[in-house]
């Protein structure tokens, strides 16, 4: 019986191994208060993301300094606007670079600058269409820079036949897990080769919901709200405030009886990095209109604000009036 001359191995793995070459990992840089309360500078660029957290946690304010960041990277901001609670004033107060335009033949204000907006959205699949017209543009050259698109918030819509009134949660579920997870999120990976001109970013915001153990020693589990599908293709999930409720602090300017929202105390972690593994679980920051102010201890916290109150003293004189002094008074949130 003849014996089998082995193949050669270098032979064997040259024609079927191979290593994709990609690009450098960069983040987004959403300020020194949130990577030290996270450890994480921000969103991954080239991968999907997901800001997940119940109302009024910091979420927008994270989304916004992305977008803030975005513009000086030479990568185009991209909104979708699903909750409607949008505001470009806030924005720019924030830093992002935008202006008041009035339409010459109709007279209606609106907002220019580098970025795209949309919020004219009935359902779920007409996002997803946009987000791929998007790309198909940048790959025939019609659309020449890098885009940062990011979706607030994807619990907010339904799907085409839960709008038509034919489906419910679980087709909602389906049509995400179908649009996301085996379309946009591949393509969006794939702009991280290094062949590939551009690199796109994908930024979901979520709110959760609590799923309730099945006995009263079991601990309750957070859920992102739109089934799994975005959790499992997200390579990064910011959480803000705790899983059962928002968790936060009310941190109110109070003078002459007047009370006015100064900043929010709230906790802010990382859920899952896929990336590098890294990221803090006990993160504490404030928000405040003008962004993010480091919190993590009783001490840091009051010289902060007081930095702060000295820096936008012009912009509290006009909030609070007179001569812009005030006193700061908590309210525990739910």
């Amino acid at each position: 019986m003849a014996i089998k001359k082995k193949t050669d191995f270098k032979s064997l793995k040259n024609k079927f191994s191979t290593s994709a070459k990609y690009k450098p990992q960069r983040f987004f840089d959403v300020g020194e208060s949130f990577l030290d309360a996270v450890g994480v500078p921000g969103p991954a660029i080239g991968h999907l993301n997901m800001f997940l957290g119940h109302s009024d946690t910091g979420k927008t304010t994270a989304l916004v300094k992305t977008a803030v960041d975005a513009q000086k990277k030479g990568i185009l901001p991209v909104f979708i606007i699903t909750e409607q609670k949008w505001s470009f004033e806030h924005a720019k107060l924030m830093g992002f670079e935008c202006e008041e335009v009035v339409d010459e033949e109709t007279g209606e204000l609106d907002w220019d600058g580098f970025f795209l907006f949309n919020n004219d959205f009935q359902y779920l699949e007409q996002i997803t269409d946009y987000i791929n017209s998007l790309l198909d543009a940048q790959e025939k050259g019609d659309l020449d820079y890098s885009l940062c698109i990011m979706w607030d918030s994807v619990g907010s819509v339904p799907c085409k036949m839960t709008f038509d009134g034919k489906g419910g949660k679980m087709h909602t579920a389906s049509a995400l897990s179908d649009k996301i997870g085996m379309g946009i999120n591949q393509r969006i990976s794939g702009s991280r080769k290094a062949e590939s001109e551009y690199e796109n970013t994908l930024i979901i915001v979520n709110q959760p919901w609590v799923d309730l153990p099945d006995n009263p020693f079991g601990q309750p589990k957070i859920m992102a709200k739109g089934g799994n599908a975005v959790w499992l293709n997200s390579s990064l999930v910011f959480l803000f405030g705790n899983q059962k409720n928002a968790g936060t602090t009310k941190i109110s300017a109070v003078k002459d009886k007047r009370k006015i929202r100064f900043a929010s105390r709230t906790k802010v972690s990382v859920m899952k990095n896929h990336i590098n593994g890294l990221g803090y679980e006990d993160g504490k920051i404030l928000v405040t209109p003008h962004g993010f102010l480091p919190g993590k201890d009783t001490t840091e916290e009051k010289k902060s604000i007081e930095k702060y109150k000295s820096e936008n003293a012009e912009y509290w004189k006009e909030i609070i009036g007179s001569d812009g002094d005030f006193d700061l008074k908590e309210e525990r949130g739910e």
